[in-house]
């Protein structure tokens, strides 16, 4: 078989194109995570050609762990399917004295410690898969989530955190935009989590009252109200609560979780509620299935929902529609919500060495923060398969062989 180097462009791709996926895939499988997605970037041939591979390891959101007993945090990388395995992508050295407030559409907010008596601490955004970062202005220590309206090289994005005040504990949230002169504080009472929609941040309270704010170029803001789920004739929740945001491609979802005590035996309820718009006017209403989709939710992530027309990477993989992933709190372990069957349940199966921190959702589509692919790094790329293609054809010619 010819080398991809040798030739010209047509018997380049050729060669490519005509690797069996067996071929494909025990090339692929020696390169980081971030060298193979460089690799479907490089040319439309080779996207095409990788996707079947490449893709379906990526669909399912990752899971970052974090050994917290230790002393730096190493943070890694792990699949949500095939029983949590690591994917070999840790965060950067330079990175392991931040804290992680946010992983929102393929980024994760980090935070350092102020320097120099500063009130406010250093900002990141990282990506990653790419190693791309983004300074970001100063923010407070008590910031509790970060979200992005979309990559942070597009001009329409935007920045949010969810922070709270020190000495009463007030919520309010903070809104970034890379070319206004200051950042907006937004005064909500109570809230308990944010996320971006379609350019609108719609900003949970812990009453199920919902906030929707529109950002015109001018940077104000007007904000739209939906009342809350619960009424008080209904009794309102029940026990302890939390809610979370979930953006799917058709709304935004809601889910509620209740957690109720009877007989010594702690009982979660989860009911989820879907925002219907109709011009101006707005309402949550609950819905009995997902509609084939699966839930994702943790404490700082950006809830996301997934759809079911993606097929599962392996026989093993865990994730199935109509459910609802979420963190536990107290054991880090993946718990699932059945909307079927109404019931939660502990994912048998799953393991990984650190703790469990937060879902991580790589943006495919997004690659605008992927490197620029010079000819340099192209011939390194094809260098580096060329050299790979070569070791996995002498293994085939040895096991025919039989040596």
């Amino acid at each position: 078989m010819a080398s991809p180097l040798a030739g010209g462009e047509e018997d380049e791709q050729s060669s490519w194109d005509g690797l069996n996926t067996d071929m494909m895939e025990m090339i692929l499988k020696h390169l980081p995570i971030a060298d193979r997605i460089s690799v479907s970037a490089v040319c439309k041939s080779w996207r095409l050609a990788t996707s079947d591979i490449i893709l379906p390891a990526l669909r399912a959101p990752w899971l970052l762990g974090s050994a917290m007993d230790s002393a730096s945090l190493s943070w890694g990388f792990y699949t949500s399917s095939n029983g949590g395995r690591s994917l070999g992508l840790e965060i950067p050295k330079e990175f392991r004295s931040h804290w992680c407030c946010g992983s929102s559409k393929g980024w994760l907010m980090l935070l350092r410690e102020p320097r120099q008596h500063s009130p406010e601490c250093e900002a990141h955004l990282l990506n990653p898969v790419t190693g791309a970062t983004v300074e970001l202005p100063p923010f407070p220590p008590t910031t509790i989530k970060g979200v992005i309206s979309t990559s942070p090289f597009a001009a329409d994005f935007m920045l949010a955190a969810l922070c709270f005040e020190v000495s009463n504990l007030d919520r309010f949230v903070i809104a970034y935009r890379p070319m206004q002169p200051w950042r907006k504080k937004i005064l909500i009472d109570d809230a308990v989590d944010i996320v971006f929609h379609h350019g609108r941040l719609y900003v949970l309270t812990s009453s199920a009252d919902i906030w929707v704010c529109v950002f015109d170029p001018s940077w104000k803001v007007s904000f739209g109200y939906i009342p809350s789920l619960f009424q008080e004739e209904d009794g309102g929740h029940h026990g302890s609560c939390w809610g979370k945001l979930v953006g799917s491609n058709d709304g935004i979802f809601l889910v509620d979780c209740s957690t109720t005590t009877e007989a010594g035996v702690e009982r979660q309820d989860l009911k989820v509620f879907k925002v219907k718009e109709w011009g101006r006017r707005r309402r949550a209403v609950e819905v009995n299935s997902l509609g084939g989709r699966t839930f994702f939710i943790g404490p700082f992530s950006d809830g996301v929902a997934i759809s079911s027309k993606m097929k599962p990477s392996s026989k093993l993989d865990i994730i199935k529609p109509d459910h609802i992933y979420y963190l536990s709190r107290t054991d880090y372990s993946l718990r699932a919500h059945s909307m079927q069957k109404r019931s939660t349940f502990r994912v048998a199966g799953f393991k990984v060495e650190d703790h469990i921190l937060e879902w991580f959702i790589p943006e495919l589509e997004d690659r605008s923060s992927l490197m620029v692919v010079t000819p340099i790094h192209s011939r390194y790329l094809l260098l580096t398969i060329s050299i790979l293609m070569l070791a996995v054809i002498v293994r085939y010619m040895l096991g025919w062989l039989g040596i």
